[in-house]
């Protein structure tokens, strides 16, 4: 199998490191067969989404004075201590409603998914801000920010109710049955 090795700096051919005993069991442990470094093959897709979730709308409000504006409470999944994690997204997005599953673009994520900072110029990190004046804690995304093929830019991503709330969004875009 192949795997990026940081030592390498290059895509190389792996082998599973067998367990050692007493050692935890770790089925992601590899070794390079180039340069013979250990390393632990990360899942591409948690990589490519690091800091994008699944939420739902809990609430839409219009932004006072701001006529396209929008003021979204959406429920990205439960806190370290249990509570529900609720962040106020500003946005312009046309149609959305409570109840709608989105794919929120949480606090250092990096739009487009899966892109580098320092190899896309047109990248950008999230961060909390100002939006119209009001707080605005993330990011919804539309098809291209999540790199899926299919879907306009500036068309708010809705997912059906068999994705969690505070799961990692598919890799692809769903196909509707």
């Amino acid at each position: 199998m192949k795997s990026f090795c940081e030592m390498c700096q290059a895509e190389t051919d792996v082998e599973a490191v067998e367990e050692v005993a007493g050692a935890p069991e770790n089925q992601n442990q590899v070794m390079c067969l180039d340069c013979g470094s250990e390393f632990e093959i990360k899942d591409p897709v948690a990589e490519r989404y690091k800091n994008y979730v699944v939420g739902v709308v809990t609430g839409v409000e219009a932004v006072a004075k701001k006529d396209k504006l929008k003021s979204v409470k959406v429920n990205v999944g439960a806190n370290d201590d249990g509570a529900e994690r609720i962040l106020n997204v500003v946005t312009n997005v046309k149609h959305i409603e409570t109840g709608n599953r989105v794919v929120v673009a949480c606090p250092g994520a990096i739009v487009p998914a899966g892109a580098s900072l320092e190899e896309n110029d047109k990248a950008i990190q999230v961060k909390a801000g100002a939006v119209g004046g009001v707080k605005s804690e993330a990011m919804l995304c539309d098809c291209p920010m999540l790199g899926w093929i299919g879907g306009a830019a500036g068309v708010l991503v809705k997912l059906d109710d068999t994705f969690a709330v505070g799961s990692i969004p598919p890799a692809t875009r769903p196909r509707k049955e």
